[in-house]
This record gives C-alpha cells, sequence and structure tokens, in this order.
C-alpha cells in the first residue's frame, strides 16, 4: 500500500461547474441485498436535501449519464433506499479539478467513479470519510483485496480504508477493422505497433488514430501513463507523439470512441467497457488489450469527508457493492466489468457471456508494475504538458511527423533515419520556469517538482503550458524543415 502526503490547498475555481440533475424512472424490483435504515431516520444538512417526504444525497461523478440513469432508477426502486429513506439522487459531473472545492464546500455525499489517482488525489488531501464502520468493514469484505495483482482498496495513512473499487477496467484500443480493410492498414497489437509511420500513410487529410486529450479524459490519461510507464519516459513520449502526429484529438473519451465506432477513424484509444459497447453496436469493431502493455484498474466508490449523511452514503455504497447492484454494470447500455464475480449470478444477468468471458480474461490479466504513487505525484503537470506539446502544438506536430514519413515513403530516408528524425521531434521540452528562471526539461524529477503549483497557481501553471507549446511549435517546425531539406 503507497503512502501519500497531505498537500496545501489554495485555488480558485476557474470556471463554473456543470451540474448534471438525472430525473430518475421508477418502478425497477430488485432484490434485497444488504442493511438498511429506517424511514425516519434522516439527518439534516449542508450536504443534502432532506425533507419530511425523504433524503436527496448528492453524488460527485465521472460516470456517463447512461450509468446514472440505470443505477439511479434501480437504487431508488430498492429496499436499501427505501428503507434509508432516500428518494432522489442528484448527480454532479464536474471536471476533475473541481472536486476538491466541492467537497470542501460541504455539498457532496458520495465520490463515484474517476480512477484511482482521483480517489488518491482526494485521499491524500483528506476529502474522503473512513470506511470504519461495521456496515462498511461487512460491504469491503465483498471485494477482494487485489485483482491481477492491484489493489482494490485504499487505505489513508491512518490505515483507515477510504475508497473500494465498484468496477474494474483494463485499458487498450478499438480498431475498426472496415476502416483498417478499406485502406489496407495492418491490425496492431501494441502501443508501439500504433507508432508505426504506415499509420501517418493517410496524412495530411485523414487521421487514423482517435486519442483523447489527456485534461478531458481520466481514462485516456491512464493509457498515456501506462505507455510512459510500460515503454519508459522517452521511449513513452515518443511513442505518442508518432501515434498523435498520426491522429485527431478529441475532447473526451466518448468523442474518441465515437470516432472509430462511426468509421471516422480506424483506432481509439479506449477503455474496456467502451470498447465492448462498440463491439456491441458495431460488428466491424473489436476490443484489444496491448499484450503486456497494460493494467486492471479498479474504479473507486467512497463517501465525501463532509458529508453530514453517512448513513445514507453508506446506504449507496451497500447497494453499488452488493451482487445485485453489481449486475448493473452488465446493462446493455453500460458494458462494464463488476469488481464481484456474484454479478453474474443475478436473474437478471442474461446474454451476457461474452461479457463474462471478457471478465475472467481481466482478472487473469498479467500486466505492468504500475507505479500509482509516482502517478498521483505529477498526474496534474503530466496531462498539462501532454496537453501543450500534444493538442495545443498538433497543427505542427502533424505536419513534421508527415514530412517524416513523406521522405521515408518517397525514399529519401530510410527506417533508421526516420526512427531518428522522430526521436528528435519528440524530445522533451526545455523551457525557462517561471519562478526560478531556470532552465528545466520535462524530466520526471521536474514534473513531481511543479505537480502542486500546476494544481493550485492558474498564473504559473497557464505561463508554463504557454511555454511548453511555444518551444514544441518550434522544435516540430526545425524537425520539419532538417527532414524536407534531405535529398
Amino acid at each position: 500500500m503507497s503512502d501519500f502526503e497531505t498537500a496545501g490547498r489554495t485555488r480558485t475555481m476557474l470556471s463554473a461547474v456543470i451540474v448534471i440533475v438525472i430525473i430518475g424512472v421508477a418502478g425497477v424490483s430488485i432484490f434485497y441485498l444488504g442493511g438498511g435504515f429506517g424511514p425516519n431516520n434522516t439527518t439534516t444538512g449542508t450536504t443534502t436535501t432532506t425533507t419530511s417526504s425523504g433524503i436527496t444525497l448528492t453524488i460527485l461523478t465521472r460516470h456517463d449519464i447512461s450509468i446514472q440513469n440505470v443505477f439511479k432508477s434501480a437504487f431508488l426502486a430498492s429496499d436499501i433506499a427505501h428503507d434509508a429513506n432516500i428518494v432522489d439522487l442528484k448527480f454532479r459531473a464536474p471536471a476533475e479539478e473541481f472536486w476538491d472545492d466541492l467537497i470542501n464546500e460541504g455539498t457532496i455525499d458520495v465520490c463515484w467513479g474517476g480512477g484511482p489517482t482521483l480517489f488518491d488525489q482526494l485521499m491524500r488531501d483528506s476529502l474522503l470519510y473512513p470506511l470504519t464502520s461495521p456496515r462498511m468493514q461487512t460491504v469491503a469484505a465483498r471485494v477482494n483485496d487485489t485483482i491481477a495483482g492491484v489493489d482494490m482498496k485504499r487505505n489513508n495513512t491512518a490505515d483507515e480504508l477510504v475508497w473500494i473499487a465498484a468496477a474494474i477496467s483494463t485499458f487498450g484500443f478499438t480498431v475498426n477493422n472496415a476502416f483498417l480493410d478499406t485502406y489496407s492498414l495492418p491490425t496492431p497489437s501494441t502501443w508501439t505497433d500504433l507508432a508505426d509511420p504506415v499509420y501517418a500513410s493517410l496524412l495530411p487529410t485523414v487521421p487514423t488514430i482517435s486519442m483523447g486529450n489527456a485534461p478531458g479524459t481520466t481514462s485516456n490519461t491512464r493509457i498515456y501513463e501506462i505507455i510512459t510507464q510500460a515503454l519508459g519516459w522517452q521511449e513513452g513520449w515518443t511513442t505518442m507523439s508518432r501515434m498523435a502526429g498520426s491522429a485527431g484529438i478529441y475532447s473526451g473519451s466518448v468523442e474518441t470512441q465515437n470516432a472509430v465506432e462511426t468509421g471516422e477513424v480506424g483506432i481509439s484509444m479506449s477503455i474496456d467497457f467502451y470498447g465492448y459497447l462498440s463491439q456491441a453496436r458495431n460488428p466491424d469493431c473489436q476490443y484489444f488489450v496491448p499484450e503486456g502493455q497494460s493494467i486492471v484498474n479498479g474504479d473507486p466508490i467512497a463517501i465525501a469527508a463532509n458529508t453530514q449523511q453517512e448513513a445514507a452514503a453508506e446506504a449507496f455504497v451497500d447497494f453499488i457493492l452488493s451482487c445485485y447492484g453489481q449486475s448493473l454494470w452488465l446493462n446493455n447500455n453500460i458494458r462494464r466489468m463488476p469488481v464481484m464475480r456474484c454479478a453474474f449470478d443475478e436473474p437478471t444477468a442474461v446474454g451476457v457471456e461474452d461479457l463474462y468471458t471478457a471478465f475472467n480474461q481481466t482478472i487473469d490479466t498479467v500486466g505492468i508494475d504500475f507505479n500509482d504513487t509516482m502517478s498521483l505525484q505529477m498526474n496534474r503537470a503530466f496531462i498539462k504538458y501532454w496537453e501543450s506539446v500534444l493538442t495545443d502544438a498538433h497543427t505542427a506536430l502533424v505536419n513534421c511527423w508527415y514530412a517524416i514519413y513523406t521522405a521515408y515513403h518517397e525514399g529519401r530516408i530510410n527506417a533508421a533515419e526516420l526512427d531518428s528524425y522522430a526521436s528528435l521531434m519528440s524530445q522533451m521540452m526545455t523551457i525557462q520556469d517561471p519562478k526560478t528562471s531556470t532552465m528545466e526539461t520535462f524530466t520526471p524529477a521536474y514534473a513531481t517538482a511543479i505537480n502542486n503549483d500546476m494544481i493550485y497557481d492558474s498564473a504559473y501553471a497557464n505561463s508554463v503550458q504557454s511555454r511548453w507549446t511555444a518551444a514544441a511549435n518550434i522544435q516540430y517546425a526545425n524537425i520539419q524543415a532538417q527532414v524536407e531539406a534531405e535529398t
């Protein structure tokens, strides 16, 4: 179990948080699973709306509306919700940078979905309520401590349980076989394959890959972290730069997945459940886990530290981590991997043989030795650098990569020279740090050193990002000019 240091918190919210209120659909019958509270057990407080008719829980989430709808209607129809006098759920789904502000304001009861790094950040900053009650200990015992060698639970520095995985995921890519066949492109099996110059063959007009902008998608960010940890820092960034040169960059994971599902591109970055959904919707689509280059993630659920509705929040966690609650992940509009195998034993778990096969493959996955502590220590700097050099400088990157591909395709440079130019193209940017005035290259040590400032000092973060982008534009243009001078 990793230890996480507490960091200071002095950030000002930069934009309005979008509040998503989903109107539930009642009438779904389910089995009673787990303990509950009497109908008169209500508590007033700042985190929920409590009236004579019952409690409204507020849930901070990265899960999309389809997931919210399925779980809301089922939960509100359950005995667990009835016994706890919970009559409504209100979902809030802002960007992860605003989660700590909302929890500190006392407006959140439950945190649900968004990946281990986000929840580890909340744990580090003492924003998660210890799950130490007898009920939560009983619930936690239903979930394996580890799956495929990865922790499914996390304890804080006081050795108190603070989050539990509510679902599991792998990370890979989805291919559209019809697209690949149309353009005579090979089917990749690893991240390294996606760096092949063949995927630049349709440039400059048609991208062959879709990648999500790192700040807009926690699942794609996890993929990028996996690539750098699996291949090494510089080789990982070189691989991603070559991939991004052949790619369209999309605002979020949904848009990234839609691009491959509709045949706009041939390959997309994918968390497994998006891949399985695409397979179900489009028979041309197929989800792949890169051979020896992925991990299994536990996607957490937790109770917000400042909730005044601990009992009601515990009831929701109890439901999510019941066998029936877990079976809702198998819904045709979701198709995610539950963290508990008993989900497949529920009467409603029919027609999901493919998911059961995928579940068994997932729990047997041998992934890379992923360093969660490293991810936490540099996550914000990592995603902002990614955005700066691969999204904000994307036009220059594409032009440079296409020039390298063209020189290779025309026989003006050989494969070794192509690799050399690509390595120069993707060298880590060096800028003058706005605070220290020293020249700094984006290394793991520098990313870790500036991570808190990238989170809490918006002026500093904006200045650093603009300098990274400017440096990237210059670097890409210089390499392009060198390549085009080859005769």
